[in-house]
C-alpha cells in the first residue's frame, strides 16, 4: 500500500503539509484553463471526434486537471497521470466538492477512484471516449514504464507537480528527457512554473518556450511547443479476434471502444459457447500475502476487471466472501488483509462472516466489497453488441489477429495450454446466502436455489459423479445434503502449465487465452492489455506484469525441458 497525501483544508481548498503548497488556486477550474488548457490550445486541438488526443500529467492530485480537460475535449482523450502521494478518498471528495455541480465527472471519478495500491490504474468515462491511466508510485518508475510501452506520442504535457523548490525530486533532468522522447509532433508543455531552469531545460530538449502572462494571479507561467520531429504511431484500422468466448468478446469490445474495428470470428457456435457461457461465475481476487510480481498481477487484474465490469450486462455488484480452506488458513488471510486496503479486502471473524453471508459459517474469511456475480453468457453477448464489432465465420485478410481460442491452438504448439473439465450444479435452497461464497468450491445464490461447484476434472467425469461431488460441497456449506440437481452446467477451462494466462504478442500473433477458472477477472484484464498495445498505448499493467504473462515464457522454459502437455 502507498502512503496517502497529508493534506489540510482551508475551507474546501486542500494544501499539502509535506510540500507546503496548495493543490489549486481558489478559482480551481479557471486556473486549469488559463495555465494548462488555453496556452496549449487543447480545445481547438481536440475537435475531431475520431482523433485520440493524449495528455500526460505529472501530479494527479485532486484530479481537477483531468476533469476540466475531459469536459473541454471533443475527441477521444487518453489522460495519463503520475502521483506519488495519492489523496485518500475522503480528502478527494472534499477537495472536489465545490465543482461537482459544474463537472458531473467529479462524482464519476470519486466512484471509480482506485485504492492506494502502486502501479497503473485505468478507468473509463463517457462510454469509453475518456480514458484515464493513473500511475500511483514514484514518478521516475512510472515514466520509465511509460517509455517502454507507449508508442503513440503524447500531444500535451501538464507539469503540475508542486513547485521546483518545494519538490526538487520531480523536476530533474530525466523528467525532461522523458518528455522529449515521448512527445508527438508539435507536442505542447504547459506548467505554472516560470523558473528559468525549467525554461532552459525545455529549450535544450527541442521546445520553443514562451512565458504566459498570468497577472493578477501571478506574474507568469510557461508554455512550450516541440519544434523537432516527434513520435508518430498509426493504429490498425481493424483487428481479427479468433474465438468468440468471454476473452474474445472482451478483447473485441476493448478495441471497439478505442475506435478500432474488431472482427470477432465465430465459426458457427455463437457467442460464448462452452465454458464462457457459465451462468454463475464469481469475479473476486485471489490474493497472495507477500509482495511479488504475481501478487501485484492478481491484485491489479481484479481492480481493473471489477471497476470495468460492474456496469456491464449480466453483472451484479454483490461483494464476495472467501472462507478459509486449503492454503487459506486464518493467519494467511489476516496477512493478506493487513497488506491490502480495506476497500479491497476485509478480514472477518466467523460471526461477522456469518452476518455478511446471511447463513451460518464456521470459518473466518475475507470480504471483498468490490466482488461481483457474473452471468458469463449475458456478459459476453452484451460486450459483442457494439457498432465497431462485426461477427463473421472467417477472419478477413490483412489485419492483425488476436487468438482467444481457449485450448484450441492448432499452429501454436509451444503454448503450454490444455483443457480441464468442470461442472456446476444448481440445487434448491430455501435460504440462499446473500452473496457468493468461495473457498473450497463456490456457492452462488440464485432464485430459491444455489449454484455449487466447480469440479476440477483432469480426466473427464460422468456428470453424475460431478453432481455427487458438488452435493458434498453443498453439504459443507449448509450442513445437510441437497435434493436432486435442478440444472447442470459443464465446460472445459483452458489452463496453462503455470496457471497464468497467455496475454501479449509472439511475433505477429497476439494472444488472450488460458484463463482457467479466473476468466471473469483475467480475460477482461488481458483484453485491455492487448487492445492497449495494439493501439500504441501503455497497458494498465507494469512491464513486470507483462513479462509474467508473455507467450515467450514458454519458449524460454522449453529450452530446458519439453512442453508437458505434448504427448
Amino acid at each position: 500500500m502507498l502512503t496517502a497525501a497529508d493534506v489540510v483544508f482551508d475551507a474546501d481548498r486542500p494544501r499539502s503539509r509535506q510540500f507546503g503548497d496548495v493543490y489549486f488556486d481558489a478559482d480551481g477550474p479557471a486556473e486549469v484553463h488559463r495555465v494548462f488548457l488555453a496556452p496549449a490550445a487543447v480545445a481547438e486541438r481536440t475537435l475531431d471526434p475520431a482523433r485520440t488526443f493524449t495528455v500526460a500529467e505529472f501530479g494527479f492530485g485532486t484530479g481537477l486537471n483531468f476533469i476540466v480537460t475531459a469536459a473541454a475535449a471533443r475527441s477521444r482523450l487518453h489522460f495519463i497521470s503520475f502521483e506519488r502521494y495519492p489523496l485518500a478518498r475522503p480528502d478527494l471528495s472534499r477537495a472536489l466538492k465545490p465543482w461537482r455541480r459544474e463537472y458531473p465527472l467529479a462524482d464519476q471519478l470519486l466512484d471509480g477512484y482506485p485504492p492506494l495500491t502502486p502501479g497503473w490504474h485505468r478507468r473509463f468515462f463517457d462510454s469509453g471516449r475518456i480514458q484515464l491511466s493513473v500511475f500511483f508510485g514514484d514518478v521516475d518508475d512510472g515514466l520509465a514504464d511509460l517509455a517502454q510501452q507507449q508508442e503513440r506520442g503524447v500531444d500535451a504535457w501538464f507539469l503540475d507537480g508542486f513547485a521546483p523548490p518545494k519538490n526538487p525530486q520531480m523536476w530533474h533532468e530525466g523528467l525532461f528527457e522523458g518528455i522529449a522522447e515521448l512527445s508527438a509532433n508539435e507536442a505542447t508543455v504547459t506548467t505554472f512554473s516560470a523558473a528559468g531552469d525549467v525554461r532552459r531545460r525545455l529549450t535544450a530538449h527541442g521546445f520553443n518556450v514562451r512565458r504566459i502572462d498570468q497577472r493578477p494571479h501571478k506574474r507568469h507561467s510557461t508554455a512550450a511547443v516541440l519544434t523537432r520531429p516527434g513520435r508518430v504511431f498509426q493504429a490498425p484500422a481493424a483487428v481479427n479476434i479468433v474465438g468468440a468466448g468471454l476473452a474474445g468478446a472482451a478483447t473485441a469490445r476493448a478495441l471497439a471502444d478505442k475506435g478500432i474495428c474488431a472482427n470477432l470470428v465465430d465459426r458457427g457456435e455463437g457467442i460464448a459457447r462452452g465454458a464462457s457461457a457459465i451462468p454463475a461465475a464469481v469475479l473476486h481476487p485471489r490474493l497472495l500475502p507477500r509482495s511479488s510480481a504475481e501478487a501485484h498481477y492478481r491484485l491489479q487484474a481484479f481492480l481493473h476487471a471489477a471497476a470495468w465490469s460492474r456496469r456491464q450486462p449480466g453483472v451484479i455488484a454483490t461483494g464476495v466472501l472467501q472462507l478459509g480452506g486449503p492454503n487459506a488458513e486464518p493467519d494467511r488471510l489476516r496477512q493478506i488483509a493487513e497488506a491490502t486496503p480495506t476497500e479491497v479486502a476485509e478480514y472477518l471473524e466467523p460471526a461477522a462472516a456469518s452476518e455478511r453471508a446471511g447463513i451460518r459459517v464456521s470459518d473466518s474469511g475475507l470480504f471483498f466489497p468490490g466482488g461481483l456475480m457474473v452471468d458469463g453468457k449475458e456478459l459476453a453477448v452484451g460486450l459483442a453488441n457494439h457498432p465497431n464489432i462485426a461477427i463473421s465465420a472467417e477472419p478477413p485478410h490483412d489485419a492483425p489477429a488476436v487468438w482467444a481460442t481457449g485450448p484450441d491452438l492448432a499452429g501454436f504448439s509451444f503454448l503450454e495450454v490444455t483443457a480441464l473439465g468442470g461442472q456446476l450444479d444448481r440445487f434448491a435452497c430455501a435460504t440462499p446466502p446473500r452473496l457468493p461464497i468461495v473457498g473450497d468450491g463456490a456457492c452462488v445464490p440464485s432464485s430459491a436455489s444455489v449454484w455449487i461447484g466447480a469440479t476440477y476434472e483432469y480426466q473427464p467425469w460422468e456428470p453424475a459423479r460431478a453432481t455427487a461431488a458438488n452435493a458434498e460441497r453443498y453439504k459443507r456449506f449448509f450442513g445437510r445434503a441437497p435434493g436432486d440437481t435442478l440444472q447442470r452446467f459443464r465446460g472445459n477451462r483452458a489452463v496453462t502449465s503455470d496457471r497464468l494466462p497467455v496475454v501479449g504478442a509472439d511475433g505477429g500473433d497476439w494472444f488472450n487465452l488460458g484463463h482457467g477458472s479466473h476468466g471473469t477477472t483475467t480475460a477482461v484484464f488481458g483484453a485491455e492489455i492487448v487492445a492497449s498495445r495494439l493501439n500504441g498505448e501503455v497497458a494498465p499493467a507494469t512491464m513486470a506484469i507483462l513479462a509474467l504473462l508473455a507467450p515467450s515464457r514458454f519458449r524460454e522454459r522449453q529450452a530446458r525441458r519439453p512442453n508437458p502437455f505434448l504427448r
